[in-house]
């Protein structure tokens, strides 16, 4: 297999998946899911819900390896000699693009399945491990290892405020627990900075609003406080500039129409220019020229259609032209070709309409509707291109998704999620799929995950 730098003898079965050759066998007596000497099968993977893809059919079946704590990943037969053995002692592979399995027919000793094997079979959505809190308006981060920082969010309905913070390994699907945050808090924000700490910042918590933050260090799992914003505010936007400063928006405390700079090198905040209009459960989307361009959200006067950008350069703020809808609690995505796509929300009603901002122009343009209305929803840019929509709210949570062609301005509906689920999180993981977690669903708060 070219993707571990080994060669073998020509196996009877091959396919590429992203522009890399996987070769797997499916009649030899050397493969991982079958000996006969051994009397040794694995059970076949129910793949009936991933999709259609040019790896699997009925010749090709697709089987269920285990790990040392029963986490499953579905892949096909590959040969034997072409896999790396896993540590003795700790059940561990030496490549991190591989996982340890202990029930395939190779031999006694545990084998090193390649991720890129798994990715083959598993299409569509599969539930990975639950997080320790169930949570609701948290936050989820891309860590430089890997990882997946969860932060804060609320457990219930009566608002308890959580200050746990959690970590996802995609190479086991397991979550371990991290030092806790100094506060609790939800509706805040966090950002990844240049430097790989993550900052978090503001939210609520037992009915205060909090300009407090404080930043993670993966190297040493450890939280520190750091300078204070000059507002406390909740449902506010944060993102990072070109320059590695982070630009926080509006929120409330208050509907808040400033804004403020955090300087990593200083751990200092600074206000900068005021945003046109008051707003909170607006988006923010970094530009390709490096200006922000924030979209929509509420406030005394209703709901919002306004957009304007900052410009960094200067700390100012120019009005461009207005969205088609109003809308709050909407997504916002960034295309490859700089444009920017905002779908669904709340303005008038339940919102099903897409719209795509061309900064060249300062025009929108509407384009085709998603087959449903929702707010509270994610929005993923995936490696190809296409932007992948799940869940939200419409009329009861939502477990569908769909997905976004720029190439065609076509929606396209895909497999649903295992549970409906609005204010979740969507973090695109480093091997291009997506794991969402938590959110409020039909039975309360979640702690369940699940991988696209």
């Amino acid at each position: 297999m070219n993707s571990i730098g080994q060669t073998t003898q020509l196996p009877n079965y091959s396919c590429t998946e992203n522009d890399v050759s996987i070769q797997f066998t499916l009649s030899s007596s050397s493969h991982s899911a079958w000996n006969p000497t051994s009397s040794c099968s694995l059970q076949q993977c129910n793949t009936s819900l991933n999709g259609n893809d040019d790896c699997r059919s009925s010749s090709t079946p697709c089987f269920d390896y285990r790990t040392i704590n029963n986490i499953s990943y579905c892949a096909p037969g590959i040969l034997c000699s072409i896999l790396e053995r896993c540590d003795n002692i700790t059940q561990t592979c030496l490549s991190n693009n591989s996982v340890c399995v202990i029930n395939s027919c190779c031999s006694p000793q545990a084998v090193c399945l390649p991720f890129l094997a798994t990715q083959i079979c598993e299409r569509g959505w599969f539930s990975t491990g639950n997080m320790a809190n169930a949570r609701y308006a948290h936050t989820a981060s891309v860590l430089s290892n890997g990882l997946v920082l969860v932060t804060g969010g609320t457990l219930d309905s009566i608002y308890v405020y959580l200050n746990s913070a959690e970590l996802y390994n995609l190479s086991t699907g397991t979550w371990t627990i991290t030092s806790s945050l100094y506060n609790e808090r939800a509706a805040h924000t966090a950002s990844v900075l240049s430097n790989g700490k993550i900052l978090v910042t503001g939210g609520a918590s037992f009915n205060t609003y909090l300009n407090s933050a404080e930043l993670y260090d993966p190297l040493t799992s450890a939280w520190t406080t750091t300078g204070g914003m000059t507002n406390a505010r909740a449902n506010h936007a944060a993102s990072l500039l070109l320059n590695g400063k982070v630009l926080v928006t509006g929120g409330y405390n208050g509907y808040l129409n400033s804004a403020e700079l955090y300087d990593p090198s200083t751990g200092t905040w600074t206000t900068t220019g005021n945003m046109t209009n008051a707003r909170y459960n607006h988006k923010a989307s970094v530009l390709s020229n490096g200006k922000i361009l924030v979209t929509g959200g509420e406030n005394s006067n209703g709901y919002l259609n306004s957009a304007e950008l900052y410009d960094p350069s200067t700390g100012t703020w120019t009005t461009t032209t207005n969205m088609t809808n109003a809308r709050e609690g909407h997504t916002a995505s960034v295309l490859s070709n700089g444009k920017v796509l905002v779908t669904g929300g709340f303005g008038s009603s339940i919102l099903n309409s897409a719209e795509l901002y061309d900064p060249s122009t300062g025009i929108w343009t509407t384009t085709t509707n998603m087959t449903i209305g929702r707010f509270g929803h994610t929005a993923s840019i995936l490696s190809n291109g296409k932007v992948l929509v799940t869940g939200g709210l419409d009329n009861g949570y939502l477990n569908s998704a769909e997905l976004y062609d720029p190439s065609t301005d076509i929606w396209t509906t895909t497999s649903n999620m295992t549970i409906g689920r609005s204010a979740h999180t969507a973090s695109i993981l480093s091997n291009g799929k997506v794991l969402v977690t938590g959110g409020g669903g039909n039975n309360g708060t979640l702690n369940s995950a699940e991988l696209y």
